[in-house]
């Protein structure tokens, strides 16, 4: 009997043991309660500039209880459209937000500005790091009118862009419009790489869709580009475009562009840039196809000249965005200026540092020189002095078959022959250039036939002419001085003038004699 006892009393406290166990663990995880929202204090928010950093109304609701495990929340918008946006997620039982943040939230929902839509907001609650979810009781609405601040100074008819639309989103879309009446919507938009294959032009008042199923070719339909849409539905879209000035008043005078830079979060094009009381206009891609003039509240395509009120720096904004009414600012800056000339002393003037004669000049004291010069000896050697500073600047590595080279504290430049040559410094890029120029040949008779490039002609300093020997075809030609059309000559070979009507020539090989002081040419069938 003892044995037996023994052997039944040892199972009896294991399993006491057990209970023990099992009434000391966590109670399991289940959803007691639901959360639910509380109603809004309002059933309607119209959004605006002037309420744009104000409070939303407040969104609410009672907790959901997981056995008192800790809960967080997950609050989310659906608005008419039907696309649904997280809002933001707590551990409290109320979210707070400004008008702003519901605002850019709305756009990426896809609402419409100026529309009042019933949004739905719904509520998940989570427990135990997500282990165990839910959904509140039960949601709640109040219609919301979207604010676009694009629109807010627009008195003329005007259309959204809407890449890979039906998805939209007003604060990512560009305008276009009709400032002038004439039916037709143009504007500029920028269009990043991969956003989308199609677009839609969308009415900015009715946002009835103008036209949609709008391809766009990936190659040369990204970057910034203008387009245009009909009312008829009928659309444009331009090239790729790059922005900058050009004219009498910048470095590079009417020969190169000052590159504005983009700001793709806003759209605008800005080049801090020194400019003297001269001229200027905006053009696109280095060329005159696209070019703006006119005013500074209205550019229009092929305008006037637009001055400057007076000499310098300035931060220069261009405005291509605002619903096809195309604008720019100057604001006035103080940026560091360079020398206003750097010498050029050389073996042909005795190493003078000091010379008025041989100087390359920076007239809006950008840091980038640039004049033509006659350098009248054979091997002729040469640097850059900068008087301001003291510094002697000199080639670094060798010179590039365009005449371009590396500058600093290096060799003498050299020369083979005299000659007249432009020369260009650039002393933030430390890179400068000399090029052999002077009176050339250009047009649609010379090589390349396009009026692009022209032939230099050969200098005789002991008559001052210029000639050269070549083969033409018919067509036109004119004289044109070092590349660029500040000095041209045109009219009658035995009376020339500046600007004066193209030349005729037949196809043929000829000798053409030029002298520019008189103003006259003789052109000999060879």
């Amino acid at each position: 009997m003892k044995a037996f006892n023994k052997y039944f009393i040892i199972p009896a406290a294991m399993m006491f043991a057990f209970a023990a166990c099992e009434d000391e663990k966590t109670p399991v995880l289940e959803l007691v309660k639901k959360a639910g929202f509380n109603q809004f204090e309002k059933s309607e928010v119209v959004i605006n500039k002037n309420n744009l950093s104000e409070k939303f109304p407040k969104i609410s609701w009672t907790p959901a209880d997981y056995n008192g495990a800790a809960v967080s929340y997950s609050v989310k918008m659906k608005n008419g459209s039907g696309k649904e946006v997280v809002l933001g997620e707590t551990t409290d039982c109320f979210l707070e937000l400004d008008n702003s943040a519901v605002n850019s939230l709305l756009a990426e929902a896809g609402a419409y500005p100026g529309k009042a839509a019933e949004c739905t907001f719904s509520l998940e609650s989570s427990a135990a790091g997500g282990v165990k979810t839910d959904v509140a009781e039960n949601t709640v609405s109040i219609k919301v009118t979207a604010y676009d601040s694009k629109s807010e100074n627009i008195d003329w008819p005007f259309a959204y862009v809407a890449v890979g639309y039906p998805n939209f989103d007003f604060e990512k879309s560009f305008l276009i419009g009709d400032p002038d009446g004439d039916g037709v919507y143009q504007g500029y938009v920028n269009i990043p790489e991969g956003t989308g294959s199609s677009f839609a032009v969308l009415d900015g008042k009715t946002m009835e869709v103008i036209s949609q199923d709008n391809t766009l070719n990936p190659e040369t339909n990204t970057g910034f580009l203008e387009i245009k849409a009909g009312t008829d539905g009928s659309v444009e879209v331009g090239d790729k475009t790059e922005w900058g000035l050009i004219g009498s008043a910048t470095s590079g005078s009417w020969d190169k562009d000052t590159k504005m830079d983009f700001d793709a979060s806003t759209g605008l094009w800005t080049a801090v840039t020194s400019l003297t009381d001269g001229e200027f206009k905006f053009r696109a891609n280095g060329g005159w196809d696209i070019n703006l003039g006119g005013s500074a509240d209205n550019l229009t395509y092929g305008g006037d000249n637009l001055k400057v009120p007076a000499a310098h720096a300035y931060i220069v904004t261009l405005n291509l965005v605002n619903a096809g009414k195309y604008t720019y600012t100057m604001e006035e800056t103080e940026i560091e200026l360079s020398s206003e000339f750097l010498t050029v002393p050389g073996s042909f003037n005795g190493w003078n540092n000091q010379t008025k004669d041989y100087r390359v000049t920076s007239a809006a004291r950008d840091f980038v020189f640039s004049n033509t010069l006659y350098i009248g000896e054979d091997n002729a050697e040469f640097k850059f002095y900068d008087d301001a500073s003291g510094a002697w600047i000199g080639i670094v590595g060798d010179k590039l078959e365009d005449g371009s080279f590396k500058i600093g504290d290096g060799d003498n430049i050299k020369l083979d022959k005299a000659g007249y040559y432009k020369m260009t410094v650039d002393q933030k890029k430390m890179t400068a250039s000399v090029v052999s120029t002077g009176w050339e040949l250009i047009g649609g008779a010379i090589e390349p036939y396009d009026w692009s490039v022209g032939i230099v002609m050969d200098y005789d300093p002991s008559t001052k002419t210029w000639s050269k020997t070549i083969t033409v075809k018919d067509g036109e030609y004119k004289f044109r001085w070092a590349g660029a059309w500040d000095v041209n000559f045109g009219g009658a070979l035995t009376g020339l003038e500046q600007d004066g009507a193209n030349l005729n020539i037949s196809a043929g090989t000829y000798k053409f004699v030029l002298d520019p002081e008189k103003k006259t040419a003789t052109v000999t069938a060879q």
